[in-house]
């Protein structure tokens, strides 16, 4: 169920198609007292790399019948369900004439994991659409969000941990469509060309980065200055194509790709002083598996 074939066991999977779906299993994980590193949310499985040395008492994904747009003509904003997958919205923002959305066409996963990791390219970001957000928290409080009240950052929503996000109300700007098209399909096609997109991957691993030290080179051509293209340890690898990419070539396992993560990370900390931050959202690791880590 994630992008680069590697994740965990869930004892317990809930699919929720509704919100009474999502009050329903904010009530079992009460009544079975989860604590919080048993539980987790999944969203499009797009940026997550899941420790798969252990399982987990209960993963919730949102179904994609949570897809809903409702368009406010007065407001010109857009309630969008945070269920519905990236490419799906990209089509129907363009269908429906809404300039801003397009550069998501470059973008996998579902509208609420952007909206929690602020998923974007270069200087665009999902949060640059994002006005405010609901969702339900694991105590069952329905919470609405805005964008002042979390001051999202680059690759950062800031929305809290325990709020299970369900919907976004976003700025809609009408545009000419067919320039809407042209501009995800060349999207589209850049990241065809860019990216390993021949093996299963999270996308990218580092968070580009940014301040005196950083050289203003991205993560990518840091990793790939290093020399570590190519570097593999079982079957993940650095991936020849883009240095900030790591593929799953068969069989890889989480503490695979976690070797090339910490090498990747202590070489380019050796060599150029930058402590790059992950982009890719480590799940059920042990603090002492990414000690490595706190460095920065």
């Amino acid at each position: 169920m994630t992008y680069c074939k590697i994740g965990g066991v869930a004892r317990v999977l809930c699919i929720a198609e509704s919100e009474a779906d999502l009050v329903e299993v904010i009530e079992y994980r009460k009544a079975s007292a989860l604590p919080d590193e048993d539980v987790f949310v999944l969203g499009g499985g797009a940026n997550m790399l899941i420790n798969d040395a252990r399982d987990y008492g209960l993963v919730l994904k949102l179904s994609q019948r949570f897809n809903a747009i409702r368009y406010d003509e007065t407001t010109q904003t857009a309630r969008i369900e945070a269920g519905i997958h990236t490419p799906r919205l990209v089509r129907e923002a363009a269908k429906r004439g809404w300039d801003g959305f397009q550069f998501l066409a470059g973008v996998p996963g579902s509208l609420g994991g952007a909206i929690v990791m602020n998923a974007g390219i270069r200087e665009l970001s999902t949060w640059k659409l994002v006005i405010e957000i609901e969702g339900i928290d694991w105590n069952g409080e329905r919470r609405t969000l805005t964008r002042e009240e979390l001051n999202p950052g680059y690759r950062k929503g800031n929305v809290p941990a325990d709020v299970i996000v369900t919907a976004a109300t976003c700025a809609v700007h009408v545009g000419d469509p067919d320039t809407i098209h042209a501009t995800a399909r060349t999207l589209s096609s850049s990241r065809r060309e860019t990216q390993p997109l021949q093996f299963p991957s999270w996308g990218s691993t580092f968070m580009n980065p940014s301040g005196a030290s950083s050289t203003g080179r991205t993560a990518g051509a840091l990793v790939d200055a290093a020399g570590l293209k190519g570097y593999r340890v079982g079957d993940a690898q650095i991936s020849e194509v883009h240095a900030n990419f790591i593929v799953n070539r068969g069989n890889a396992t989480a503490a695979d790709a976690l070797a090339c993560i910490r090498h990747a990370y202590q070489v380019v900390r050796d060599q150029f002083e930058i402590r790059l931050e992950p982009e890719v959202c480590l799940v059920g690791f042990a603090p002492s598996e990414l000690a490595f880590l706190e460095d920065r």
